[in-house]
């Protein structure tokens, strides 16, 4: 009984399939179609295929290609010598990622972890043209070929036809079913299972029934497409059955995850088939050829169709455009929707959208009139702005004609606008008009260049919320109030800039969108800007809206953004937030988009938040969307270069020294549109920020320093800028040897050598002089002996004698005898002098020579003089110790002569920091101040002092009458 019932529900809906057969076109798709001029090495595609590294592996009768959704890379016998044959006609991605290649007389490939093996018949295939091939649940591989099936046995190919009750075929299609059966199709028609082999046979002749394609739809139900047609066995039949309508040779069938069964014919296009219907999908509208040689799903639910004449991506649509009919491009367009809902679409016609349906209107009194504008006012009349005569105003069923008869300054309109107050503002190509309309009849005043407008060309009008007009122009922006214009940081701001679109935000911020220089803000006195590097998709806003979400829509030349006004806001006023978009390119929306602009409305939004802009194919209807964002997609660095060489990117990448320009390419993976996508990246151990967002895929580094870095790179949607992908890459630049480490170590060893050898030679230079200076003291010592002492010897010897001779006749001696001892005394000192310059200075000599005077005074003069040192000696330089000596001395004596002391102390103190010495006496001492006025006299104060400061120390006299002297002179350590 069920299957009875299945079969009468068989034959309905084969009646069914024939009789609600209908063409239509892929409405609710994207489509983009590449072709030879688009980058195929030849336009018939035959096989897809997608790899886990997300890349669409494409078979041409060219060669076999590798997208990832911008750029084709190609494999063919000239760059990969595995690959025998160009055109490839099967492909397989196994569970293991595997990716197997049938061509068509080069035999089988398979390529994996990026390396291509081949096998042909020399590799033991039984035919080098594969015509098939399938994965079983089991995990094996099956080939079809045009003589025999075969199955992949570890590393070679074993025949499994004309064996174990199969028969010998030639074999096109292959496939593993979900109860483990492997349909085999081709000359015949087998399923094989491990209960064995069964043979199926169709209606006609047999030549009519060469199997070409089989697949088992959701429903269990096995297609099986042949050279004459289509056939279907359905879960419980035993007997295939004709499905009507379709008629020719079915090369490739294919169900898609929304249950759609996609059926490929040769010459007839394509069907789909859903819900008991058939739906035919032919050229030249919707496909790029009729001959259609296979389907596929990728990973993000397009649908690929190969073609003879090259392949068509099929994108479920975000943005619907509505064709008007009879409608030829213009140069511009509008789109207003007025209180019913309706839409009014100005174009080259006026049309008015309603419930779906598109209707060309004819207004009262307008026959004939290109009509560029439609606005509602508040009193229910409608006005319409034309291109070149002037406006209407229809109200009541009359219709009011203003030109510049009437005074508008100009008939080319380009936006209206109705104030707080009731006044139309009319927007023209020279001025702006205001109208006011009382009783029927209008009261027209204008303003132009000459009474303070910008430009006589406006393109924006707005009105505030104290109530002031603004108006947009295309060379700045004017503000006017109670009449009059005024400015502002806004309009000072703006000056020069092609204001094309204003709006007045709900929070009372107003937005001017500019031709080619981005957004502005300006609240609260203060102008912000916004462009591209900021997040936008483009430099160029054509309208202005925002929706009750306080989402701000941004119309322009490459697609429709919207944006959260808030975070906006919050960039204006520096706080951190990044900027998300959801951005709808042209690319995505209709090949050969255009979405007009410069002419008010450009866009509406609806109550319910859909947004509505014109364009050159119609009314794009953008809906609301529950589809959550993309995640990124996968990100490749491929390619770098140096100074226009290729790197190999597999391993570690040294750069030369001197080179002097890197750069870095890479893509995303993506088949889908790629125009919402935004790169940043970054070179670690150059940069230290990542590079604002752009939709540029490389990157230039000149001139960079020795070292090492990585380059990072970034890819996420503009949508959602929070969730990236990224890639990257590590490198070193090589130094010149003079920038080596071991270079500037060995400059810096002969630096220090050289300085090492000046300084030895210096030191060697100084001894010399040093010596020099020895030999000329040691010349004088020989010379003060050889002449003065001995002079003063013999002067010395002769007084002696007459001191003898005196005595013996009893003569007064004193006098000579004062002279003698002064004459011993000075050969002593010479003596003394000479060994000084033959002997170096050392820690005892100072302290033995004031002693050794100390001694000599006292005994000379017969008063007791003390001596006394304390610390430990340390050396003293020559000239300092001579100067100590001579202050020490002039000292001395001038207490004998002069003071008449009983008791004269000299005392020498060696510490750490200084040299100290004292010396007084009991003299009867003298006045300081009258020894200083005495001129002429007393020259001996004045060269101890002199003395004492010329070598750095400091000089103490302390006396007065019948008091003493007392004198202290102090020396720094190491002078």
């Amino acid at each position: 009984m069920l299957a009875s019932l299945v079969l009468g529900a068989t034959i309905l809906l084969g009646a069914r399939l024939c009789v609600t057969a209908q063409t239509a076109t892929l409405a609710g798709y994207t489509t983009h179609t590449w072709q030879a001029s688009d980058g195929l090495p030849e336009p018939t595609v035959q096989a897809f295929a997608q790899t886990p590294d997300r890349y669409l592996w494409i078979g041409t009768s060219g060669a076999l290609l590798r997208f990832d959704g911008v750029h084709f890379t190609v494999f063919d016998r000239q760059n990969t010598p595995e690959i025998h044959q160009n055109s490839v006609f099967c492909l397989l991605v196994a569970r293991n990622g595997d990716l197997w290649i049938g061509t068509e007389g080069g035999g089988l490939s398979r390529y994996a972890k990026g390396v291509f093996t081949s096998w042909t018949t020399r590799e033991g295939l039984s035919d080098d043209f594969v015509r098939a091939l399938a994965e079983d649940a089991q995990g094996r591989i099956w080939v079809g070929t045009d003589n025999g099936l075969l199955r992949f046995d570890g590393d070679h190919f074993v025949r499994t036809d004309g064996v174990n009750g199969i028969p010998s075929l030639a074999v096109h299609a292959v496939y593993a079913d979900r109860e483990g059966n492997l349909w085999v199709g081709g000359s015949r028609l087998l399923r094989i299972n491990s209960g064995g082999v069964t043979e199926f046979t169709m209606g006609g002749e047999a030549s009519q029934n060469r199997v070409k394609s089989i697949i088992e739809t959701a429903d269990g139900t096995i297609w099986v497409g042949t050279v004459s047609g289509l056939n279907r066995l359905a879960s419980g039949q035993k007997q295939f059955e004709r499905v009507n309508g379709i008629a020719g040779t079915v090369r490739v069938l294919r169900q898609t995850s929304d249950g759609v069964l996609w059926i490929g014919t040769i010459g007839q296009g394509a069907w789909q088939f859903s819900n008991g219907s058939l739906t035919q999908v032919t050229a030249p509208v919707s496909l790029p050829s009729n001959t259609v040689l296979n389907f596929f799903e990728d990973g993000e639910r397009n649908f690929w169709i190969g073609t003879q004449s090259g392949m068509l991506r099929l994108t479920r649509a975000q943005a619907i455009v509505v064709p008007l009919p009879k409608a030829n491009d213009s140069d511009f367009g509008t789109i207003y929707q007025d209180r019913d809902g309706s839409f009014w679409i100005g174009s080259t016609r006026l049309y008015n959208l309603k419930n779906g349906a598109v209707a060309e209107e004819h207004l009262p009194g307008l026959e004939s009139v290109h009509v560029r504008s439609v606005y509602r006012d508040r009193s229910g009349a409608l006005w319409v702005g034309t291109d070149g005569d002037g406006v209407y105003r229809i109200a009541q069923g009359r219709t009011a004609h203003l030109t510049t008869r009437d005074g508008l300054t100009n008939n080319f309109v380009r936006v209206m606008m109705q104030d707080r107050n009731g006044t139309m503002w009319m927007g023209a190509d020279e001025g702006v008009n205001r109208i006011d309309w009382n009783d029927g009849r209008p009261k027209i005043k204008s303003y132009q260049m000459n009474d303070g407008l910008a430009y006589f060309s406006t393109r924006a009008l707005a009105e505030d919320r104290n109530g002031d007009l603004w108006i947009g122009t295309e060379r700045g922006v004017s503000h006017m109030r109670n009449g009059a214009f005024v400015s502002d940081a806004a309009t000072i701001g703006l000056a020069q800039f092609k204001v094309w679109a204003i709006h007045l935000d709900a929070d009372g911020g107003l937005w001017f969108g500019t031709r080619d220089s981005g957004l502005f803000r300006y609240r609260d006195g203060k102008l912000s800007h916004f462009t591209q590097a900021d997040g936008l998709p483009g430099n160029a806003v054509y309208q202005l809206l925002e929706d009750g979400a306080a989402h701000l829509w941004i119309s322009g030349p490459n697609g429709v953004a919207m944006v959260n006004r808030k975070e906006l806001d919050n960039q204006a006023e520096d706080l951190p937030r990044r900027l998300a978009l959801t951005f709808y390119p042209t690319t995505d929306i209709a090949p050969n988009t255009e979405i007009y602009g410069g002419t008010q409305p450009s866009g509406c939004i609806t109550a319910s938040g859909e947004a509505w802009f014109p364009s050159n194919l119609g009314p794009i209807h953008i809906p609301l969307s529950q589809q959550p964002p993309l995640p990124p997609p996968p990100l490749s660095i491929e390619s770098v270069r140096a100074d226009g060489r290729a790197l190999p990117i597999n391993g570690p990448i040294v750069l030369k020294p001197g080179t002097s320009r890197l750069e870095f390419d890479f893509t995303p993976i993506r088949l889908r549109s790629q125009d919402g996508l935004r790169f940043r990246y970054m070179l670690e151990g150059f940069e230290k920020e990542w590079s604002a967002p752009s939709s540029s895929r490389r990157a230039d580094y000149t001139n960079l320093p020795s070292g090492p870095y990585r380059f990072r790179v970034q890819v996420f949607e503009a949508s959602n800028p929070a969730m990236v992908t990224e890639a990257q890459i590590g490198f070193s630049q090589q130094p010149f040897f003079y920038r080596t480490w071991w270079f500037i170590a060995a400059c810096i060893g002969l630096v220090a050598l050289l300085i090492y050898a000046i300084y030895q030679y210096r030191v060697k230079h100084v001894r010399e002089r040093f010596e020099a200076v020895l030999e000329e003291r040691s010349r004088l010592a020989r010379e003060m002996h050889d002449t003065v002492i001995q002079g003063c010897t013999g002067v010395s010897a002769l007084l002696e004698a007459l001191s003898m001779e005196n005595a013996k006749n009893k003569a007064d001696t004193s006098l000579m005898d004062f002279a003698r001892l002064q004459l011993r005394a000075t050969i002593n000192e010479a003596r003394e002098a000479i060994w000084n310059m033959r002997q170096p200075e050392n820690a005892d000599s100072l302290g033995k020579k004031l002693e050794s005077m100390t001694q000599q005074v006292g005994n000379e003069f017969q008063v007791k003089v003390a001596w006394s040192m304390t610390g430990t000696p340390f050396t003293v330089s020559e000239p300092v110790a001579h100067d100590l000596l001579m202050v020490a001395r002039e000292a001395v004596y001038n207490a004998m002569l002069h003071g008449h002391p009983e008791h004269v102390n000299v005392a020498l103190n060696y510490n750490s920091r200084d040299l100290t010495m004292d010396l007084n006496d009991d003299g009867c001492g003298f006045d300081p101040l009258e020894s200083d006025n005495m001129n002429g006299h007393h020259f001996g104060l004045r060269g101890m002092r002199e003395r004492i400061e010329r070598s750095g120390g400091k000089f103490k006299l302390a006396s007065a009458p019948g008091k003493g002297v007392q004198i202290e002179v102090r020396l720094p350590r190491y002078r």
